[in-house]
């Protein structure tokens, strides 16, 4: 507003009061009045502030000069609602108002926390605050920000701005930022915190150390911190996490190192419980901390010198090179565990690189393979006659079946092992490839030393159990109780401890297998011996059987195409289940003859593969009451298996020569009957039916008539003549029951029988 429009706005105002000063008739009305600030103020030629209750006007010049005399009256701090409703106002009007003032004074005034605050009131508080800290030495911001209800930044600021008109210096606590103190009091607190340092002689855990002093924790590492800069404090802490931790001062530690050395020297061997009872909590740590740890071996109850590894390296090497064992926990002190002998042992053959020619037991005992080579060929030595005795007795052939038929049984079950087997066998144990592969041993090799390769091989070992114990199952020849007693007469376990015992059990453990495995090997070749001249009588047999079998089914063949030479159903039906009855009854009779052979010269027990032959008999037998010729072939091929009897493809180019055989043995036992006319009239139709169709018969002589019926249509009239004449004969000599009679009838048969055969004989198909 510019200034002459402010002198009209005077003389406006100078008019309306002496119009209201007037009487009544020529004065303004409130609403008249109310109406014309209105309007002023809608043409912004007048700024005011209306009050709460609506009744007043106020200028922001007054508002602020009001303002100002109410902080003062309030101290130099008034909140701003107190401030809106001491002036009456709206609060968002004493706000705006508050910073206007704040943007317009900043040297004077400030708003905190919604407070308007003068700096007055301000340097009052610094002057307070500085006068306690003289006094007390120190103080702490965050207390008197809490106190003051002021930001803890605006103290430290205050604090710093008046730091260097101080007659004193003032510091700030570098693990505090809210603690400040003055030289006398930090130089207070470093005399009784150094005093108390010097007077400790082993380690104290600080905060016994703090509250014996009254001292506050982040002021005692604060001061300890600042002796530790200037050389002044006698000692380390050890073991910190925050504030918790452990003064240990250096006499302690020359008392400790000076112990430790001469525990070393004495023993060269040092104790962590030794080390823990005289207050070093971490013995491995303290160890690797001196510069004798460079030499030591750490264990688990102790860290070892090399004078005793080397003394134990030495004997380790002697067992070795002498072919003996050694137990290492007879070379090392007492307080050895086993775990530490365990971890010896480990290093020293890693470090003088053995890894072979010896086996560990009982975890700490290396026992030489030339002292355990020597121990089983001494007990197996002693073996030789038991062998023999259980070989004579039968027991071993027994118990060699009973291990084929498990090893069967689990093949089935698993068909991929038996894969495998087939795979052994064909590859033949050669290795390398090829037909000229070299043959041979794997021997699964167990890592000696480390608990790795002890995870690393379970399940190889496993493997190799399981292995060793399918044989070992086969039959126990030499048992625990033997090997045990063996060792104990040994000389270099006759003067051992009781505590030894576990070593020796262990010992039998790792030979029970290996002496079962070698007793088996060894009665193995003893067997062989004694079945070798066995096996050539029941070869033999099984070669004897196998060609009559096989000849018999031969004839077989032969006799079916014959009986398919005859057109009537019925009679093909007749003389198939004639041939089937006789031929099964021929084999029937050779198994069961060979069977109880073969069990004589084997001089065994039933067993599985008597019961397949068994088997295979009764379905023969069955099969011999049936008129199907095929199931009788199925019934005979299944017996022909199971007695290891392979049957040959039938051979055609040998079908003429087995023909002229089987008429060549006709034709002798034909010329040897005497006596006999029923048997020469069936030899000479089954050789007459060969002649004339080229296959055999088999038939018996109430089939005879049924022969002569095919034959008439093949002989001529003469020869039939011959042949039926021949038969009524036989027939009627078989009914007549008068001696006379019969005497006659065989009479005539000795005539005629003569011309029978020289008929046979001389027969040509036409």
């Amino acid at each position: 507003m510019s200034s002459s429009d402010w002198n009209e706005v005077k003389l406006l105002a100078a008019d309306f009061q002496r119009i209201q000063l007037t009487t009544s008739s020529q004065r303004l009305g409130e609403r008249n009045c109310v109406e014309i600030v209105a309007k002023l103020i809608s043409a912004k030629l007048l700024d005011v502030v209306f009050t709460t209750d609506g009744k007043e006007y106020v200028t922001p010049v007054h508002l602020t000069k009001e303002l100002k005399d109410e902080a003062y009256v309030q101290g130099g701090r008034i909140n701003i609602l107190d401030a809106a409703r001491a002036l009456k106002v709206d609060p968002d009007v004493a706000s705006n108002l508050c910073e206007k003032l704040a943007k317009d004074e900043p040297d004077d005034y400030c708003i905190v926390h919604g407070q308007l605050i003068g700096f007055t009131y301000l340097d009052q508080i610094a002057e307070d605050i500085l006068d306690k800290l003289e006094q007390n030495g120190y103080i702490n911001s965050l207390k008197i920000s809490q106190q003051f209800d002021l930001p803890v930044d605006m103290i430290d600021s205050m604090l710093e701005k008046r730091n260097k008109n101080l007659a004193f210096n003032l510091h700030k606590n570098k693990n505090n930022p809210y603690l400040y103190y003055t030289d006398s009091y930090f130089n207070s607190i470093k005399r009784i915190v150094r005093g108390a340092l010097l007077a400790i002689t082993r380690p104290v855990l600080c905060t016994a150390i703090i509250n014996q002093c009254s001292l506050d924790e982040k002021e005692f590492f604060t001061v300890f911190e600042s002796l530790l800069a200037e050389k002044q404090v006698p000692g380390i802490l050890t073991d910190r996490i925050g504030n918790a931790c452990t003064y240990v001062p250096n006499i302690h530690t020359k008392t400790l190192n000076n112990w430790v050395m001469n525990f070393y020297s004495n023993n060269n061997y040092l104790d962590y419980e030794a080390m823990n009872s005289v207050g070093i909590t971490d013995p491995i740590s303290y160890i690797s901390r001196m510069q004798l740890g460079k030499e030591l071996i750490a264990l688990t109850t102790c860290s070892v010198g090399p004078k005793i590894l080397d003394d134990i390296s030495a004997a380790i090497e002697e067992c070795i090179s002498s072919g003996t064992w050694i137990d290492i926990m007879d070379f090392v002190p007492v307080v050895f565990d086993t775990k530490d002998g365990v971890l010896v042992l480990e290093y020293l053959l890693k470090k003088n690189k053995i890894s072979k020619g010896f086996q560990i037991f009982d975890d700490t005992a290396l026992v030489t393979d030339k002292f355990i080579e020597v121990q089983s060929e001494r007990i197996i030595n002693t073996l030789d006659t038991k062998i023999k005795k259980i070989i004579e007795s039968g027991e071993y052939e027994n118990a060699l079946i009973n291990w084929k038929i498990q090893q069967k049984l689990a093949e089935d079950k698993n068909p991929e092992l038996s894969r495998k087997e087939e795979r052994k066998k064909k590859s033949g144990g050669k290795h390398g490839g090829g037909t000229q592969g070299r043959e041979t041993k794997i021997k699964a090799v167990k890592k000696k030393y480390g608990q790795k390769s002890k995870q690393h091989d379970s399940d190889s070992d496993e493997q190799e159990n399981k292995l060793v114990a399918s044989e070992q199952f086969m039959m126990e020849i030499v048992n625990a109780d033997e090997i045990r007693k063996n060792l104990e007469n040994e000389e270099s376990f006759k003067d051992v401890d009781e505590d030894k015992n576990s070593l020796i059990e262990k010992i039998v453990s790792y030979l029970y297998p290996i002496l079962n495995k070698e007793s088996l090997r060894r009665s193995q070749e003893i067997y062989d011996q004694v079945m070798a001249n066995r096996m050539g009588d029941l070869r033999k047999v099984h070669q004897d059987i196998s060609c009559k079998l096989l000849l018999l089914l031969s004839d077989l063949h032969q006799y079916i195409k014959g009986i398919q030479k005859f057109d009537n159903t019925e009679t093909q039906g007749q003389l198939t289940s004639f041939l089937i009855k006789s031929i099964g009854g021929e084999i029937l009779e050779m198994v069961k003859c060979y069977l109880e052979l073969n069990k004589a010269q084997s001089k065994s027990k039933s067993n599985q593969y008597d019961k397949k032959v068994v088997d295979a008999i009764e379905k023969l037998q069955k099969s011999l009451t049936s008129k199907l010729i095929d199931d009788f072939h199925v019934a005979v091929d299944e017996l022909l298996s199971s007695l290891d009897i392979v049957q040959k493809k039938y051979d055609r180019k040998k079908e003429r020569e087995h023909l002229q055989n089987n008429r060549q043995l006709l034709l002798k036992l034909l010329s040897d009957i005497e006596g006999d006319s029923a048997q020469v009239l069936l030899i000479a139709t089954q050789i007459l039916f060969q002649s004339i169709t080229q296959t055999m018969i088999r038939v018996s002589g109430k089939f005879v008539s049924v022969l002569l019926g095919f034959l008439q249509k093949h002989l001529s009239d003469q020869d039939f003549f011959i042949l039926q004449n021949y038969h009524d004969l036989v027939v009627q000599l078989l009914k007549a029951e008068d001696l006379e009679e019969k005497n006659n009838i065989k009479s005539k048969l000795e005539e005629t029988t003569p011309n029978v055969k020289n008929l046979v004989i001389n027969f040509k198909k036409s």
